[in-house]
């Protein structure tokens, strides 16, 4: 009996241990109203929560998730949204296939240690390819939605395909068409509500932060536009979104 109760244990310990290992990134910063969607699993998110290959991170209408992965990639999925994680090989410290679909909502992508080749982005509209690129995505309205802030992108839908490649830039794809809007393009102005997440980044980390990010929205014109990510009840506060994400835990980046 005692035998059978230690190999018990041990079997234990090596499930938590491959499980633990299983994971490819860490929650390091959440504003509740966020979960994780596994099959019929849904568990909520909270500092320091391990995501994995074939999960889907939902956030509320107050929610957002900041994530960090292991080779050092991170990505923030803002309020109204959901993201999956479609593959990840890690090789060191570097991954060799990252894979996110980003279904609906707002999300900003920093990359990491990997090469540009390991990256696929995918909505449903849009294809990204990255190269050493920081930058916000909204995905609604059958559309997405990017604005660079650093490095350069090309976006598709299908073969169409357009190249971001200066700061501020905004390519569109989505209803059989790619198109790139750079500044002083009139059609900015009704975009540009499309990307929240420069108003409220400083309840971020600093890590997931973009410095200047707000310089590359456009002031808007008065009723123009719309925001995709609002929602029915209309764009959380920014008031309600800063300095209210909980203590980071991880030494790395605090």
């Amino acid at each position: 009996m005692i035998k059978l109760a230690v190999s018990a244990t041990i079997i234990s310990f090596a499930m938590i241990g491959a499980a633990l290992g299983a994971a490819e990134g860490t929650a390091v910063g959440v504003k509740p109203d966020a979960a994780s969607r596994a099959g019929n699993v849904e568990r909520v998110l909270v500092v320091g929560a391990d995501v994995s290959v074939g999960e889907t991170v939902v956030t509320g209408p107050s929610g957002n998730v900041q994530l960090l992965f292991d080779d050092q990639t991170r990505l923030v999925v803002g309020p109204r949204s959901a993201l999956r994680i479609e593959t990840y090989l890690l090789n060191g410290n570097r991954a060799d296939k990252f894979g996110v679909n980003a279904l609906a909502g707002t999300f900003r992508f920093i990359s990491g240690n990997s090469p540009k080749s390991a990256y696929s982005i995918n909505t449903p509209t849009a294809s990204i390819a990255v190269r050493g690129t920081e930058f916000d995505l909204t995905v609604g309205g059958g559309r997405s939605f990017v604005m660079l802030f650093e490095g350069a992108l090309r976006i598709c839908e299908d073969s169409i395909c357009v190249d971001l490649v200066s700061r501020c830039d905004i390519g569109i794809a989505g209803g059989g068409i790619a198109d790139l809007l750079k500044w002083g393009n009139v059609r900015r102005d009704e975009v540009v509500a499309n990307f929240p997440l420069p108003n409220i980044q400083a309840g971020f980390l600093p890590p997931f932060r973009v410095g200047g990010a707000q310089a590359c929205l456009a002031p808007p014109l008065g009723g123009a536009g719309g925001s995709l990510s609002d929602g029915p009840s209309g764009p959380v506060p920014q008031s309600q979104n800063q300095n209210q994400n909980r203590a980071c835990t991880d030494p790395k980046i605090c």
